[in-house]
């Protein structure tokens, strides 16, 4: 027996329903915005405070070579995460600065431990000038992702 059409019109509207709930069903507000954000860069922070830091004093290449093994992982998910942010349009020119900053942050991240790795100070010494130099913390107390500037965010080298 075939099902009458009103029927079927009904489900497809009760199905679309269910499916616009499911994928949020709102456009993201700034407010939203800075709620995940802040959630992801205190969960990055609360795991980086969990991972064991170089011995007291220890200052050498292999000893931070090691370090940053052992946290980009971590990095690399805070950036991905902070990448997928949705974007509403009340200042959106200052978190796509922020995200773009955060990008760049994870690379010179990288560099910093491909340097450390290969023992090369002075790759090291620029890249901690660069990390020095970004601006993501800034931009992130501005637009307020207050958990991703200053030493609350990994926006700063440690």
């Amino acid at each position: 027996m075939p099902i009458p059409i009103r029927f079927q019109t009904a489900l497809a509207a009760a199905l679309a329903t269910i499916v616009v709930t499911a994928c949020g069903g709102h456009t993201a507000t700034k407010q939203d915005v800075i709620a995940r954000g802040n959630a992801i860069c205190a969960g990055a922070q609360r795991d980086l405070l969990a991972t064991p830091s170089p011995a007291e004093g220890e200052t050498s290449l292999p000893g931070l070579a090691e370090y940053l093994s052992a946290i980009m992982p971590i990095l690399r998910r805070e950036v991905s995460n902070l990448e997928a942010l949705p974007r509403p349009s009340a200042n959106r020119a200052l978190l796509d600065q922020y995200i773009s900053a955060v990008a760049s942050l994870g690379a010179t991240y990288g560099k910093l431990a491909t340097a450390a790795r290969h023992g090369d100070q002075d790759a090291v010494n620029a890249a901690l000038a660069q990390l020095a130099a970004n601006p993501a913390s800034s931009l992130a107390a501005r637009y307020g992702l207050n958990q991703c500037a200053g030493t609350a965010g990994t926006a700063v080298p440690r």
